[in-house]
């Protein structure tokens, strides 16, 4: 506001002069009372004044006050008519929207055509057509402010795309993270799940045994407890080693894979659960996230295999295809009514499943018992 008022005053000085001291711009011809070109002026000052506020209202408020001056009383020449409409071509072009912009340059153009027609001075075609081309600076500032409010609006484009650009580098991050808790979270659920259900199952063993008076024999299952709760939080060291920085934490220990099925089927056979495992397929390389996914997948079926199934066997089945790795795991147990209709568990399994495009088939058996089928494609960018 105060830049445009300077402007205004400046423009105000300079018509004052040109109606009051004939010659101060070389303007030697002024028809009319120099009151009423004065007053004329002042109001297209004034409206200079509010000009970015009010854009296509100044400039048609500026047009209307030249013209009727100049239709009653003749057309003046000088620095007044080429600034004003000068800086109000400029003005409309650049901060209205083309629409009222080609408004403001048609109130404009017949403004001009006023003058042409009212000024004093030309007396044939030619000179008319001469004072018309002393005009085309009206023009020129015209396209010059659409110029520079298409450039404002580009650059405004691009700093708002920017801008989204980072909210969304920001979102993308945010969910990053929360995917890798959701991440630690299901490793830590099955850490936790299948090593506390061992010494839970172990615990009740060796106070059975205890009751029976059997104190020698109940050693091997508080032993064992020992060493599962020793496993459990060499886990739970190396998950939480994750959440370290790199360049402070320990070196990690590397995530367990099918290759080291036989070692967990080991400790759920000392668990008390039989166990046996057949591979179909010729083995191959498997990624490391859905290598740690099918390890996991068994852990967790094993582990309610062992809270709900009471005395059974269980049966693990990796079939590695062309693309795919099948994973069966089922035992003939008694089962449980809720062993798959809810829990962390099975939603663990269903999420890794997912992130590689699988899918996961739990339920009873027809004969008795419980099956999990889990199918990883392996033909996936990990």
């Amino acid at each position: 506001m105060a830049f445009d008022l300077t402007v205004a005053a400046a423009v105000g000085v300079g018509c004052t002069l040109e109606v009051w001291a004939p010659g101060a711009f070389g303007s030697t011809h002024m028809t009319g009372p120099r009151a009423a070109v004065f007053v004329s002026y002042a109001v297209a000052v004034v409206a200079l004044a509010v000009r970015r506020r009010f854009p296509l209202s100044s400039t048609i408020v500026i047009a209307a006050a030249l013209s009727l001056e100049w239709l009653v009383f003749g057309a003046p020449e000088g620095f007044g008519v080429f600034a004003t409409l000068l800086i109000a071509g400029y003005t409309v072009a650049a901060y209205e929207d083309r629409l009222r912009a080609l408004g403001g340059l048609a109130a404009l153009l017949a403004t001009a055509v006023i003058w042409c027609v009212r000024d004093p001075v030309p007396a044939n075609l030619r000179e008319h057509v001469s004072t018309a081309v002393w005009l085309s600076p009206v023009v020129i500032g015209w396209l010059f402010g659409a110029y520079l409010r298409t450039r404002r609006l580009y650059v405004r484009a691009l700093r708002e795309r920017a801008d989204r650009a980072e909210r969304e580098r920001e979102e993308r991050t945010h969910a990053a993270v929360a995917s890798e808790r959701s991440r630690i979270a299901r490793e830590l659920h099955d850490i936790l799940a299948h090593n506390v259900s061992v010494m839970v199952v172990q615990a009740e063993a060796a106070d059975e045994m205890l009751e029976r008076d059997m104190p020698d024999r109940a050693r091997t299952p508080v032993w064992k407890i020992q060493e599962t709760g020793r496993a459990a939080l060499a886990d739970m060291r190396r998950m939480l080693g994750i959440l370290r920085e790199a360049d402070s934490g320990p070196a990690l220990t590397p995530q367990p894979g099918i290759a080291n099925l036989q070692l967990l089927l080991a400790q759920v056979r000392e668990s008390g659960l039989p166990v046996e495992l057949e591979v179909r397929g010729e083995p191959m390389p498997l990624p490391p996230g859905i290598d740690l996914s099918a390890y996991r997948i068994v852990q967790e079926a094993l582990t309610n295999a062992l809270k709900y199934a009471g005395p059974a066997h269980a049966y693990v089945v990796v079939h590695f295809a062309p693309g795919s790795l099948t994973l069966e795991i089922d035992d003939d147990g008694a089962g449980s009514s809720t062993a798959g209709n809810g829990g962390h568990g099975l939603v663990g399994m269903r999420e890794r499943v997912a992130v590689f495009g699988g899918d996961v088939e739990a339920g009873p058996k027809r004969d008795g018992g419980f099956r999990v089928t889990a199918r990883l494609p392996l033909e996936v960018d990990t």
